[in-house]
């Protein structure tokens, strides 16, 4: 393996390079040419640093170094982001991973076990209206995508073929190992390790997830000229079914969360009343069966209504738990390493909890400055940075060597 002077913050700075806006602004939806820029830098810099390089038929990059023994100890994160996101989000588990192996190799030599790094191609479900598509693959659990569309009516399946085609050029064909461990570092998305002035988030389980698309089929009509007791008016009816949900997310109170982050009208015009309005739901618990109590009080809400209004759940996302022998041995590490953490729960997804369906699985936070996440202003320092590369590397190597 190639000796060079390589850090975390260094790829991660390349990585926000690909972006569909101006930095600081980061948009890398799957598949879009933005992605397959970050994608085929991050293969050809693990070619240069010694790694056997090869990506799945769904892109998901695989990076491997072989071990004496069967069996792959494996690291990773996505690439993908959201609208508008920051440059830390998915990227960092990335980077780190990659630096964490070219490290050990360089210290340590070949492992016992296979080092393997996976680059998801998707986690964030922000383009097609589904989640964890890399790592289902991976666990071969990918469901039926053959219908599946962009808001803009895109295939996904065509847009992958074309997203893929120059990696495919240059880099031959694989198909990742089944992994008999897997780990993932990430910022926090949150302010708990900074409130709490603690450097290492050890994650004991990640949150149920729903994900739902409402549409309400109205009447468009003259604004000036319809009566307000002769409107069909979708949009309001929206908000009402809006705020009733946000009364039952208050009554069932914290840690559920409950949100509508994206709304459509049609026409859209400023005289016309909305004949269609389309939004989002998204309902998050560590107790999956509290979501499925909000699912029964939606669709109870709908049944009773006049107006068609279509419900569509997209996402069922169980509630899954970090490897208790694992959470140990990171404790032990920061101990060792002098680093304070805070044992806790993960309120957004992870491919952590797509892996943890097939092995035993360990997710590790970094903090995030003020919290913030999914935003430009998303900020997590060098050093803590640095700080979590570094758990993260000693806990791989008491599993690969």
């Amino acid at each position: 393996m190639v000796q060079s002077e390589l850090t975390v913050h260094d790829i991660i700075e390349k990585i926000a390079t690909f972006t569909n806006d101006p930095v600081p602004q980061i948009t890398r939806l799957v598949y879009q040419e933005s992605w397959t820029q970050a994608q085929d830098y991050l293969l050809g810099l693990a070619q240069k640093l010694g790694m056997d390089v090869a990506i799945d038929e769904m892109g998901n990059g695989i990076l491997t170094i072989k071990g004496t023994k069967e069996g792959a100890v494996t690291l990773g994160s996505h690439i993908d982001s959201v609208v508008n996101a920051g440059k830390y989000d998915g990227v960092y588990g990335v980077a780190a991973a990659i630096v964490s192996v070219k490290e050990l190799v360089e210290q340590y030599g070949q492992p016992t076990y296979d080092l393997q790094v996976l680059i998801f191609s998707e986690e964030e479900g922000s383009r097609f209206p589904m989640n964890f598509s890399g790592s289902l693959n991976v666990i071969d659990a990918l469901p039926d995508i053959k219908q599946l569309q962009d808001r803009e009516g895109f295939s996904f399946i065509e847009e992958r073929e074309k997203a893929l085609a120059p990696l495919k050029a240059k880099f031959p064909i694989g198909k990742a190992q089944m992994p008999i461990s897997f780990a993932e570092i990430h910022i926090e998305q949150g302010p708990v390790l900074e409130i709490k002035q603690k450097q290492i988030g050890l994650v004991t389980g990640i949150v149920a997830q729903k994900k739902f698309t409402v549409t309400i089929n109205g009447e468009a009509n003259h604004a000036g000229t319809t009566p307000m007791s002769m409107r069909k008016d979708a949009f309001k009816h929206a908000i009402q079914l809006i705020t009733y949900l946000e009364n039952v997310a208050q009554q069932i109170g914290e840690p559920f969360v409950y949100t509508v982050g994206e709304i459509q009208l049609s026409p859209n015009v400023v005289n016309v009343i909305p004949g269609k309005a389309v939004f989002s739901i998204d309902v998050r618990h560590i107790n999956a069966e509290v979501l499925d109590d909000f699912e029964e009080k939606l669709q109870a809400y709908v049944a009773k209504q006049e107006t068609m209004i279509i419900v569509e759940r997209w996402l069922n996302e169980p509630s899954e738990k970090m490897d208790e022998g694992f959470l140990s041995l990171l404790e032990e590490i920061c101990h060792d390493k002098n680093s304070s953490y805070e044992k806790m729960a993960s309120g957004a997804g992870h491919d952590t909890q797509v892996m943890n369906l097939v092995t035993k699985t360990a997710l590790l936070f970094v903090p995030s400055r003020n919290g913030i996440s999914h935003s430009p202003y998303e900020y997590t320092t060098a050093e803590d940075l640095e700080r979590g590369k570094e758990i993260l590397k000693e806990f791989i190597y008491r599993l690969a060597y």
